[in-house]
């Protein structure tokens, strides 16, 4: 079958003809004209009648639409087939610039200056607190998380340059959303692949950060030549930090921290060469990490299995929003047993847990994991959205965990499609 050379960025990229060019050049199955006219035909009315302007594209609807069209017509053609139709479509939308599925779609309507309404009658409501919390509703067991109510610092995004050259239309969108929300971003140079959480220093306090050993078992055997040393590289940004060499193997995206705790998944004590909660080496992590360690179980038995958790990332698996509360993924859709156990430690630690768990027809296991994988800095939050139902579900969760934050929704099925997504594509620090 022809292949065509197609770009994203030319003025014609959002047009019927080169559409069907894109759709030529990634299916593996008989496409006829007429049910092409039809399908294109019934995109169209889609795109343009059902959704609208300011309207919620997702593949269900677009393939419940289509495949109703094309009954109408009195045409015969796979749902499946639709749906990888649909699929590449979408994935080829999010790269035309102006027409992107997300960005001033997927927006929840916070502004600035609602934000600072908000923030300072919470500050207000939190010092009455402080004086009558003697009502046994307040927990000054666990801090409230001091992101929403220091004034005195500043956070700053990384991204690898590896980025620009793997994905370029996701470096550009996102780039260019980082400065409508002004969020102070820079680039890392150098280094060998994009997912700069996982070999950049952990930040535990304001001038401390923990370098480590970065060699997962999952690039041993292929992937050499994507690993970055982060001892090398830190140097760019951090000069005259007090750098610790904590001399563990470790990725980034296996930390997580709260106010009271660090979140590992128990990988770390296979990637170490340790018998599971080695108590000596238990005792050396919650030195070095300086706070109580919750361990949350792991398995992968097989890379091959279905959803297998190869990675073993904590980042991938929960996210603290402040006070005793925790956000989950929906890992238990996967590994209901283990999610059993995850909720239990750390609803034994005091923690209230909200599982962000998805009412849809067809879930859809290759991206409704990601969510959780999303970017906060400061009060402002970037979630990883695939023009999927799930979306909406999955914002109105992160919104309802932090309902002082401006929260945007950012399309990225390429990222998501390699492993991680947002927070694993970036690194933030906190500066004094």
């Amino acid at each position: 079958m022809e292949k065509f050379l197609l770009n994203p960025k030319d003025p014609n990229a959002f047009t019927s003809e080169v559409m069907h060019k894109v759709v030529l050049n990634d299916i593996d199955f008989e496409l006829p004209e007429h049910i092409w006219d039809a399908i294109d035909d019934a995109f169209g009315n889609y795109w343009n009648v059902e959704v609208g302007y300011g309207g919620w594209p997702d593949l269900n609807s677009a393939v419940t639409s289509i495949s109703n069209w094309l009954q109408n017509k009195n045409i015969i053609f796979s749902i499946d087939k639709i749906t990888t139709i649909v699929n590449v479509m979408f994935d080829w939308i999010e790269q035309v610039p102006g027409a992107t599925l997300d960005d001033d779609v997927v927006v929840i309507p916070h502004k600035d200056a609602d934000f600072e309404k908000e923030r300072q009658a919470l500050k207000k409501m939190m010092k009455e607190l402080d004086i009558e919390k003697d009502d046994g509703n307040y927990d000054e067991s666990f801090p409230e998380d001091s992101s929403d109510s220091d004034d005195d610092h500043f956070d700053s995004v990384y991204i690898s340059d590896k980025l620009k050259e793997y994905f370029p239309s996701t470096y550009s969108r996102l780039t260019k959303l980082f400065d409508e929300m002004k969020i102070d971003w820079g680039e890392i140079n150098g280094t060998k692949d994009v997912w700069i959480r996982d070999y950049m220093p952990i930040q535990i306090a304001e001038d401390r950060y923990l370098v480590y050993n970065y060699d997962p078992d999952y690039l041993k055997d292929t992937g050499k030549e994507y690993l970055t040393d982060s001892h090398v590289f830190y140097k760019q940004v951090l000069p005259l930090s007090d750098c610790i060499d904590i001399k563990i193997t470790l990725d980034g995206g296996n930390f997580v921290t709260s106010a009271k705790h660090r979140f590992l998944t128990d990988k770390v004590f296979k990637e170490n060469g340790k018998p599971l909660y080695d108590s000596e080496f238990c005792n050396y992590l919650k030195k070095v990490f300086d706070s109580d360690i919750i361990f949350l179980p792991w398995h992968c038995d097989t890379s091959q299995e279905p959803y297998a958790d190869f990675y073993g990332h904590a980042d991938g698996i929960l996210k603290w929003t402040g006070g005793n509360h925790i956000l989950m993924s929906n890992h238990r859709e996967s590994h209901p047993e283990e999610a059993d156990e995850i909720r239990r430690r750390l609803e034994e630690a005091g923690y209230e847990v909200i599982e962000m768990l998805f009412d849809v027809p067809n879930p859809n296991k290759e991206f409704n994991w990601a969510y959780i994988n999303y970017l906060e800095v400061g009060n402002k939050i970037i979630v990883p959205t695939f023009g999927i139902p799930e979306d909406k579900q999955a914002l109105k969760y992160i919104r309802e965990a932090n309902p002082l934050s401006i929260v945007k929704g950012f399309r990225m099925r390429d990222i998501a499609r390699n492993g991680g997504a947002l927070h694993c594509i970036t690194w933030n620090i906190r500066l004094w």
